[in-house]
């Protein structure tokens, strides 16, 4: 059956969402339409299809964002940690009750061999599990990259990642913090991020989400840690933040 200005309304209706544009041309026409919350969106019909999730409901709420500065947990908060972790510089993001908290950096000194920044790295979770008292942690997967520009696989970027990972992972575990890990690949798909798009094309994407749902201009790296704990929040039945959207 031929997709149409009215089958497309329908089925954004079953949904619980609402057309208001009159022309459809086809999959990639931009289109206005409002979420079940009210929320007017701009979006084609293939992107909606895929995610039917409202930006402006995934930013939840934005006046409680610090840079940097991660505040005081409550008793009754559940919180998550979110890493996208690397040797050099390290982005994470912290949500409390699935809301959006802070977010930062963290430099390694880099004229230090690997193994002294991957240390360096593990003293400071340990410093950021004691002062934030995470109840979960969500840590970006490593993947052997294809090639370099030499032709020649990553192996050794690989090993050092992995090496990272290792450490993270076990110094989570002797804190008791309960973690998981997720491909960058899921994780894109659930923020509505191009996964086709090249490694620079999908950070600056992910800004421009960040950019989207809490008005705030960071680095890629701070960018990559705010979606990976979005998308951790939409997981935990012990957040509210799903009930949102």
């Amino acid at each position: 059956m031929p997709i149409n200005v009215y089958s497309v309304a329908n089925h954004l209706e079953s949904e619980g969402w609402k057309l208001i544009s009159t022309e459809y041309k086809n999959l990639d026409t931009e289109l206005e339409m409002v979420c079940p919350k009210g929320h007017k969106q701009i979006q084609t019909y293939k992107q909606w299809r895929k995610h039917m999730i409202c930006d402006i409901c995934m930013a939840g709420n934005t006046k409680k964002v610090q840079k940097n500065k991660v505040p005081e947990k409550t008793s009754d908060t559940y919180r998550i940690l979110a890493l996208d972790a690397a040797t050099n510089t390290s982005g994470y993001s912290v949500y409390d009750d699935g809301t959006l908290v802070a977010y930062g950096t963290y430099k390694t000194d880099n004229t230090k061999d690997a193994t002294e920044r991957i240390n360096e790295l593990k003293y400071w979770l340990i410093d950021a599990i004691h002062n934030w008292q995470p109840d979960f942690c969500q840590i970006e997967n490593i993947q052997l990259q294809s090639y370099n520009t030499h032709g020649q696989y990553q192996v050794e970027l690989y090993r050092v990642l992995a090496n990272l990972q290792g450490v993270i992972i076990d110094t989570l575990y002797e804190k008791k913090v309960p973690h998981d890990l997720v491909y960058s690949t899921v994780w894109r798909k659930y923020c509505n991020i191009n996964t086709d798009k090249g490694r620079e094309n999908k950070k600056k994407a992910a800004q421009e989400k960040v950019k989207q749902w809490y008005n705030i201009d960071c680095t890629q790296d701070e960018a990559d840690a705010i979606c990976i704990g979005k998308y951790a929040c939409s997981l935990n039945k012990k957040t509210t933040w799903g009930e949102d959207i």
